[in-house]
């Protein structure tokens, strides 16, 4: 079975890059269609979502109230419960909109490179940086969102699993074209490589330490790699 199908991508008769189709149908899947076609209700919804990142950042999901982001965004509640029905459904959103446009920026940049290794380190070095940039949304997902144990049953489920996806993804793929070795599991090498780059991420977000996070997250992903390219 070929690298592909092996993460799940249907390319039928298709032509093109594989990653490029994954990447593709991972942004497709992770773009979410509101049906609103008003640019008020659109511009509504912005607001609502950028409030709720404030929110949750600052008091943390569970001390957080519907009437908090409301009045954080300017809206009244009632306007709030035409476009999220709870406070959990804002909770989850936040994360996925915000992977899509991690994920769209990574597709862009990523055209120029062509290895599995360097289309890896850049996921994992955008990812640090994208985290940087977007804090708030980063102690959201890190620090809340990702351990809980009740994230299997939301949709923002389907955008960290296609966060890793893609990890897996390159991982086969550089074995299969003999960079590091084939014998390894790719899903533990991705869970080394994943787990290494967010624990930098968990402990710049706590302690914000080292202060570089780029820089930071980038050495840890080239250090396992370089472990993982002398095995075997």
């Amino acid at each position: 079975m070929d690298v592909a199908t092996e993460t799940g991508v249907d390319l039928g008769n298709a032509a093109g890059d594989p990653f490029d189709l994954l990447l593709g149908e991972i942004l497709d899947r992770s773009t979410r269609d509101t049906g609103r076609k008003q640019v008020r209700s659109r511009r509504t919804e912005q607001q609502i979502l950028n409030a709720a990142l404030r929110v949750f950042a600052r008091d943390g999901i569970s001390r957080s109230r519907i009437a908090d982001i409301a009045a954080e965004a300017g809206i009244s509640t009632s306007t709030l419960y035409e476009y999220y029905a709870s406070k959990e459904d804002l909770a989850y959103e936040v994360p996925s909109f915000h992977l899509a446009t991690f994920f769209g920026q990574y597709r862009e940049a990523v055209t120029a490179r062509s290895s599995p290794r360097e289309r890896l380190m850049l996921y994992l070095s955008m990812s640090s940086d994208f985290a940087r940039e977007h804090a708030d949304w980063a102690r959201l997902l890190y620090l809340e969102i990702w351990p809980s144990v009740f994230v299997g049953t939301t949709d923002v489920r389907h955008s960290v699993d296609d966060y890793a996806r893609v990890v897996v993804f390159l991982i086969r793929q550089g074995a299969a074209e003999g960079l590091w070795s084939k014998k390894r599991d790719p899903y533990q090498t991705a869970a080394i490589l994943l787990g290494g780059v967010n624990q930098v991420i968990i402990t710049w977000l706590l302690y914000r330490r080292p202060k570089n996070l780029t820089k930071a997250g980038t050495e840890m992903a080239e250090r396992i790699l370089a472990m993982i390219e002398r095995e075997d």
